[in-house]
């Protein structure tokens, strides 16, 4: 519209012309983004979960903001935008050297264009060659599933040997905390933390470890911003701390407060698949030991508890048969002799008590109190004692016995480093057990954030490949050419080689954010070579040559291409180069944008019109071929007319 307002059109007209140039190829643009976000929605998976409000959102914004630009923004500027013709002096101060500069921008791309498109062969070997080296970062570029955030929180878990006496945990955890506290002054906001037992009335409790010999903390930080310390560096050094304590069987130290997955810290995880008991926990200590040893891998972790010591009654069935009684009724004896049973309740202002009726401590704690406990039985209500029904012994058993797909595993999980990839540590790993001796009965795999970190991968390439195709359809119907959709593909690409070349250039690794910021990619960076494209065929049908054509199109489309650009690269910068809480989160989204997006558009400016040029060439070609061949047809049928024809007899 400004260049036809310049050119000495009246703004509306201005306005109805400038509208009717753009409104194919910004219709274009919106059904490609449309094409890429809408297939967001309908992912099924983690990526579904995290992406699907996404898709929705980015749908109607770009539905409603292409409406108004073809009716609202016309509008406006038909009453607003005027030509000024003697503007001010601090107009003019400010403005020209701006314009003088963004001319001899448009000039010299002109000329570079005008030489790329008379050596279409050069250019385009050059941009394949590009091409495969950025594909050579991809060795040096990590994977995980998300990037560990900041979220100024620390979990920890600390276990001391089985049947350790409380007063020794709360005297290790106040010793611990007042050290924490003393080094991390004015870093270290809160810590808590819980010892001892639960009772068997607090449900939350029961759910989670606890026991004399464990502690478990809960601390806090203030805010990233508030502190020079990262996080990981607090945990690596309370990791330190630790092993200064020789009675800890094991102390687990959790960035974030949880273990691993979405913004935590990148743990490797490996199931092992098997039954016996002892067998998969000699794999999981050889496995965590070797671990242990591999660079880049903080604290190696077993799923499965320490053994506990408890009592069991190997009852004798022919005795218990005699007496009348089973399994289970003497079962339900011991537990309300032992646990208690609920006799009545009591209550008080309102509130309601369980009353329970077991033995008191003194006659439920030892081999011979248990042995003494009386059982009634049905038959003839004698009592008997346990001791003539069975023997009771104490063995040790896991406390609790994971299971997946119906058999029994233990996991060994790798904490990573700050910087070291999963990949790797899955790598490591993979090849530790490669070389370890697995008994028959015995399987390992990788599991955990690995695993949903391929299952996205996966449901991401498949999408990224639905919205290649879908973009593909929609430019095709709105340029009713296979052609010109084919030339504007050549973009994609190099927006891919963008991408590695930014994660490499940076240390970041490629995840689920930065596979987002590249699938966001496809449908952006074709809007560049929509709008050169339909310009260049506007320039065709007003009678220009093919390179003339191209190299005028390239020229004018020159600064909405960089505006659009700049807009978006400048609208990443903040989330690529943010320092505040959860920024770790989106920095590689940012990243991966502005990689893509600046390699891609310097790309596109010149391979969009050498392709054009190419494709042009060889249609003129081909065109003048079909006309002399009709030509000679033409002559050789006036020069054998006569022979061919028959004159007709009156």
């Amino acid at each position: 519209m400004t260049t036809h307002i310049e050119r000495g059109a009246e703004p509306k007209q201005a306005a109805i012309h400038g509208t009717n140039e753009v409104a194919i190829s910004v219709i274009a643009s919106t059904l490609t983004m449309i094409a890429v976000f809408f297939p967001l929605t309908m992912v099924t998976g983690m990526a579904g979960v995290l992406f699907e409000q996404l898709g929705w959102m980015m749908c109607v914004i770009m539905t409603v903001s292409t409406i108004s630009a073809l009716s609202f923004t016309p509008m406006m500027c038909a009453y607003f935008l005027k030509l000024k013709k003697k503007p001010s002096k601090m107009f003019l101060a400010f403005y020209k050297p701006i314009e003088r500069a963004l001319d001899n921008l448009d000039d010299w791309y002109k000329n570079r264009l005008n030489w790329a498109v008379r050596h279409r062969k050069t250019v385009f070997a050059g941009c394949v060659a590009f091409f495969v080296l950025s594909c050579l970062a991809a060795g040096s570029i990590g994977t995980e599933f998300f990037p560990s955030a900041d979220n100024a929180r620390i979990g920890a878990t600390l276990k001391l040997p089985i049947g350790a006496r409380v007063e020794r945990a709360q005297e290790l955890a106040a010793e611990l905390t007042d050290k924490w506290m003393t080094r991390y002054q004015g870093v270290l906001k809160v810590c808590h933390y819980r010892v001892g037992q639960a009772d068997s009335d607090n449900t939350f409790a029961a759910m989670q470890s606890n026991g004399s010999h464990i502690i478990s903390f809960n601390m806090t930080l203030v805010s990233v911003e508030d502190r020079t310390i990262s996080l990981e560096q607090v945990c690596n050094e309370m990791r330190e701390d630790l092993k200064m304590y020789p009675e800890l069987d094991e102390g687990q130290i959790l960035l974030g407060g949880g273990g691993g997955g979405m913004g935590g810290q990148s743990t490797a995880d490996f199931e092992i698949y098997g039954y016996d008991f002892n067998v998969t926990d000699r794999i999981a200590a050889e496995l965590q030991r070797k671990l242990t040893n591999v660079e880049g891998v903080r604290e190696v972790n077993i799923s499965r508890e320490d053994y506990q010591p408890e009592y069991q009654v190997d009852f004798d069935r022919e005795k218990l048969a005699l007496h009348g009684l089973n399994l289970s009724t003497v079962a339900t004896y011991l537990r309300n002799r032992v646990n208690g049973a609920l006799a009545s309740y009591y209550r008080e202002d309102g509130d309601e008590y369980d009353i329970k009726v077991r033995y008191a401590p003194e006659s439920r704690t030892s081999v011979e109190d248990l042995e003494n406990i009386l059982i009634y039985s049905p038959v003839n209500g004698k009592g008997v004692r346990v001791k003539d029904l069975g023997k009771v012994v104490e063995r040790s058993n896991p406390p609790t016995i994971e299971r997946k797909d119906r058999e029994r595993i233990v996991t060994v999980d790798a904490v990573m480093a700050a910087g070291a990839a999963l990949s790797d540590g899955v790598a490591y790993g993979q090849e530790i057990i490669d070389n370890m001796e697995i008994p028959s009965g015995i399987a390992i795999q990788v599991a955990g954030s690995y695993e949903d970190q391929m299952e996205s991968n996966r449901d991401l390439g498949q999408l990224a490949i639905i919205i290649i195709v879908l973009v593909f359809i929609v430019m095709a119907a709105q340029f009713e050419s296979m052609t010109y959709p084919f030339i504007i593909m050549f973009s994609i690409p190099f927006a891919f080689s963008g991408i590695l070349m930014a994660l490499a250039m940076t240390g970041t690794t490629l995840n689920v954010m930065s596979m987002l910021g590249g699938i966001m990619l496809i449908g952006i960076v074709v809007k560049n070579g929509i709008v050169l494209i339909d310009y260049t065929m506007l320039c065709r049908e007003r009678g220009m040559s093919a390179l003339h054509s191209a190299v005028v199109a390239g020229r004018s489309r020159l600064r909405p291409v960089l505006m659009t650009t700049c807009t978006t690269i400048l609208g990443m910068v903040p989330m690529a180069i943010s320092q505040g809480e959860g920024a770790e989160m989106w920095r590689p989204l940012g990243v991966s944008v502005i990689g893509g997006l600046t390699v891609s558009t310097i790309l596109t400016l010149i391979l969009v019109p050498v392709l054009y040029c190419a494709f042009a060439g060889t249609g003129i070609k081909r065109t003048r071929k079909a006309l002399k061949h009709q030509r000679m047809l033409n002559e050789y049928y006036q020069s054998h007319k006569d022979k061919m024809t028959k004159e007709k007899k009156h």
